[in-house]
């Protein structure tokens, strides 16, 4: 899996992640790949919007941010995703995941 831009980027309020996303996961889990790709494979199966609550939810205890600090800005029905996260920065991002 080879991107084009970096998985992980600043934004004026944050960060903007990119993630590719494997719905019905035994459990819900996030990795960096060699080529620093971001997986996450998720639990919740991919219908009636399960998939991205559950995207939502684990990121956020994950993070240790509320729930309404991260979004999904695309890919609401696609494998892959935009995330923005607000009040973070990469460097805490990639630490907190890696933990």
């Amino acid at each position: 899996m080879h991107n084009l831009k970096p998985p992980v980027t600043d934004t004026a309020d944050g960060v903007r992640v990119a993630l590719h996303c494997i719905p019905n996961a035994r459990e819900t889990s996030i990795l960096v790949e060699h080529d620093g790709g971001i997986t996450m494979r998720v639990h919740a199966p991919p219908t009636k919007g399960k998939a991205n609550r559950e995207i939502v939810k684990w990121l956020s205890k994950k993070l240790r941010t509320s729930s309404s600090q991260i979004r999904i800005i695309s890919g609401l029905h696609s494998n892959l995703k935009t995330v923005e996260i607000l009040g973070m920065n990469t460097e805490n991002f990639l630490a907190a995941i890696q933990q």
